[in-house]
């Protein structure tokens, strides 16, 4: 996990926070915003993609 990403979620949900006490921002923009912290979640708790440089040694039909 990045400390990059995690640093940029807490920082959403802070700012959401205060903004949802100060009465500053309405239920769908909240939702939204509860929405877009799901997606920072979920990339950073996926796997990492494979580089495209990572290529068998021996790729199938060229064994010589």
């Amino acid at each position: 996990m990045s400390p990059r990403k995690i640093l940029r979620i807490v920082l959403v949900i802070v700012v959401l926070a205060l903004l949802w006490m100060r009465g500053l921002i309405n239920v769908p923009v909240a939702v939204l915003l509860l929405l877009l912290v799901l997606v920072l979640l979920w990339s950073v708790f996926r796997k990492p993609r494979l580089p495209r440089d990572d290529v068998p040694k021996r790729p199938l039909g060229l064994d010589s």
